[in-house]
């Protein structure tokens, strides 16, 4: 539609029947096209037919702004039909919602050679005038002090204060389409994690701490716990545990499969192109170990310790933890929450298994 229409009307019709009242929620969604700049937003604004009412038509308010910013899209979202209505299966949202994408025509004209190559490069005003709105929001909510000033309040607040200042420096969500976002905050956690290792490794230097033990308890808290706000956050904020228990599982396999293989693999390629040139320090280095022998080439090595012990012991904190979890489902039907007793009696578990998984893995390391 052009943009000169005025609004978007979309027509949402009740077949199948026409007895009773059903309803839906309707919301929009940006693409191309920025609200408030482009069109007036709605925000699950509930659609209701009434018995015998076979067709209802929303419609969305579309500015006028006289800038040439090309064609512009958005998405119109019907979802939450209740009264026993579904929405058709052979649409693009399936049986639980349904898409309506309404395009912007744009039928103004470059006043300048910019505005044409900023179009064709696929810059949008808009969308870059809500990217420095929301991006200095951002360094506002970081500043910001919440809750009852108390001496406990204020400490934590100091403490985190610069970590929130540097992560407010992450590019909001809608540059790049999130991948902006998603780079430079992976970069962040990347360095922010070399540090936290860094640090654990230096206290259990002077603390007179294994390394082995300094890893599954200083590093392994200080990397980790983000995932556990995140799964906190999934739990309580979605609908199903998928997304809680995939965050934790999916967090282990990117540190086994990509932590530790991608090193391993950088590490091995240079070894054996450049490994030569290293022959002398490699060899006096390893001379001491049981598998070196002098004809033994030189390579990316690294020699065994006793972690296998701490890796059985997690396996079988591991197989602990999926039977509880299959346990809940065969009993009460789901894996988180539930009452309160069984709730906290399977936290409490859990973070037994921790302390058990820790406690065993150091004794073993200290009498070892």
């Amino acid at each position: 539609m052009s943009e000169t229409g005025k609004q978007a009307l979309i027509t949402l019709r009740r077949v199948d029947g026409s007895k009773g009242v059903v309803s839906c929620t309707v919301s929009t969604q940006d693409g191309k096209a920025v609200a408030p700049h482009d069109y007036l937003p709605l925000k699950s604004e509930l659609i209701e037919f009434a018995d015998g009412v076979l067709e209802r038509t929303v419609a969305v308010r579309i500015v006028d702004d006289n800038n040439y910013e090309g064609d512009e899209d958005f998405k119109v979202i019907f979802e939450d039909a209740q009264g026993g209505a579904i929405f058709s299966a052979d649409g693009n949202g399936g049986p639980s919602r349904a898409l309506a994408t309404v395009v912007i025509l744009c039928d103004d004209k470059a006043s300048s050679g910019c505005e044409a190559l900023c179009v064709g490069m696929g810059l949008n005003a808009d969308q870059l005038a809500l990217v420095g709105m929301t991006w200095s929001n951002q360094f506002e909510e970081a500043v910001r002090y919440e809750g009852y000033p108390s001496c406990v309040g204020v400490f934590m607040y100091l403490l985190a204060l610069p970590w929130r200042l540097i992560f407010a420096f992450a590019p909001p969500p809608r540059l790049g389409g999130g991948w902006t976002a998603f780079v430079v905050v992976l970069g962040m956690i990347g360095v922010l994690t070399a540090i936290i290792g860094d640090l654990a490794a230096h206290l259990g230097c002077c603390l007179h701490i294994a390394a082995s033990t300094t890893a599954i308890t200083f590093v392994a808290l200080g990397t980790s716990l983000p995932d556990t706000f995140a799964s906190k956050a999934a739990a309580v904020n979605e609908e199903h545990a998928d997304s809680s228990i995939g965050n934790i599982t999916g967090s282990n396999s990117v540190n086994v499969f990509l932590g530790l293989g991608l090193p391993w693999a950088l590490a091995a390629i240079y070894w054996a192109v450049w490994g030569s040139l290293n022959e002398d320090a490699w060899r006096a280095r390893y001379l001491s170990e049981d598998w070196y022998s002098p004809s033994v080439p030189v390579g990316f090595a690294v020699p065994a310790g006793d972690l296998g012990f701490s890796v059985g012991v997690f396996v079988f904190c591991g197989c602990c933890t999926l039977f509880l979890l299959l346990l809940r489902r065969a009993v009460l039907g789901f894996e988180l929450g539930g009452p309160p007793i069984f709730a906290s009696v399977s936290g409490g578990i859990m973070v037994a298994l921790w302390f058990i998984y820790v406690g065993v893995s150091v004794w073993h390391t200290s009498t070892s």
